[in-house]
């Protein structure tokens, strides 16, 4: 799927196939030792030989020459979990 700067996306448990050049999908998501939301996400094979990425609110990822910005991350501790992505090109 093509998005335009400033889309958004989720990501949740399991596997995002809207992502161009993707998928991409959350493995795992957690509170850190300070409090703060983080989820290990999956991604494409761009991604090798590291396929899953720790990300915290801010961080950035490219995937299929797009490049996007954790904006939340929702109930980390629970099993509802999942983060907000925006293209930044």
């Amino acid at each position: 799927m093509t998005h335009e700067v400033g889309d958004q996306e989720k990501i949740t448990y399991g596997r995002n196939d809207r992502f161009q050049g993707g998928p991409v999908g959350g493995g795992r998501f957690w509170l850190d030792d300070q409090g703060r939301p983080v989820a290990k996400i999956g991604g494409p094979s761009e991604w090798r030989p590291q396929t899953m990425i720790d990300v915290h609110v801010g961080d950035t990822f490219t995937v299929g020459g797009q490049t996007w910005k954790v904006t939340e991350i929702v109930n980390a501790d629970s099993p509802d979990a999942y983060l907000l992505t925006t293209r930044l090109s």
